[in-house]
């Protein structure tokens, strides 16, 4: 069944965005994008839906980012699109693709990143110049951009505002530029999972920066070191033998404090390369907290 789509004229009262590892991104982007929507209507509250779980009954737009949810068939709102959504198919709702032009939402061509009504195409900008890392990353800004031109928001203010947007605050979030290396905070990681997703979202080998007091995660990330890392700079107090194990397949260097962790890591990164900073363990007590040691970190780097 086609569902007829959102008009400008009628927000949704409440946006779910439904997904498995990049909902937290598309709804923190979407959440940014809402501020667009022009004056004298109220935004949708938009809400996060883990994938599988049934969504709030309040709710009345899906937001489908990097997932489909089959059991919602029908339901108002953005998800991928799995056919051409050209007029005569049965998918004229709003929807969003990395592979091919859409009707109705925003698709990825010839690397641009492109807003459409009505098959009517407004260029964003390059995919590149986005701040998040990674193609993977699409996922969650294409359902976010593709549900905010749904509700009104102008093609200027979706550029100014996706462009601008740096991602969630100390999960993989872009966090300055230094000698042409990019650094990218990861400080809420704080378990071998965590660690494993960061270094997945990169399209190219990175620098990490990882580990300190309590970091036990070498052996379940060897794989993923080897192939996602081109060296490593362990904080201070991180256990001996991982420096020993992972030494093997990538260069390691060990660092002294935070701010020699981070001069360590511009000298050994290229100008167009990648750090990301992810320590992969809980700080201790007596140290900085989650969001700060991402913080002074970037401090450290952007002063190096």
């Amino acid at each position: 069944m086609t569902v007829a789509s959102t008009s400008v004229s009628r927000l949704p009262r409440t946006a779910v965005v439904s997904g498995s590892e990049l909902r937290f991104a598309c709804a923190h982007l979407l959440r940014r994008l809402a501020e667009g929507i022009p004056a004298g209507s109220r935004p949708p509250e938009v809400v996060e839906v883990p994938a599988g779980r049934p969504i709030p009954a309040s709710a009345d737009f899906l937001v489908e980012a990097d997932d489909v949810r089959p059991d919602l068939e029908g339901f108002p709102g953005v998800r991928a699109s799995v056919e051409r959504d050209f007029p005569g198919s049965s998918a004229l709702d709003w929807s969003w693709s990395t592979e091919r032009p859409v009707w109705r939402g925003s698709y990825l061509r010839h690397g641009l990143l492109i807003a459409a009504d009505q098959g009517r195409a407004h260029v964003l900008g390059p995919v590149r110049n986005l701040r998040v890392p990674g193609k993977r990353h699409l996922e969650a800004v294409l359902p976010a951009v593709s549900a905010a031109f749904s509700w009104g928001v102008e093609p200027r203010t979706l550029r100014e505002l996706v462009y601008a947007w740096t991602g969630p605050s100390h999960s993989l979030q872009w966090a300055g530029l230094n000698r042409g290396a990019t650094l990218f905070d990861d400080s809420a990681s704080c378990t071998s999972e965590g660690l494993d997703r960061a270094l997945s979202a990169f399209d190219q080998p990175v620098t990490l920066v990882t580990g300190g007091p309590g970091f036990n995660a070498g052996f379940e990330l060897l794989d993923t070191v080897r192939l996602r890392a081109s060296r490593v700079v362990l904080l201070p107090g991180s256990p001996e033998w991982i420096a020993t194990a992972w030494s093997s397949l990538v260069d390691v260097r060990l660092g002294q404090d935070l701010a020699g962790s981070a001069k360590l890591a511009l000298e050994c990164t290229a100008s167009g390369g990648q750090i990301l900073f992810s320590p992969g363990c809980f700080p201790q007590a007596e140290g900085l907290g989650v969001g700060r040691r991402g913080q002074a970190f970037a401090e450290e780097f952007l002063d190096a």
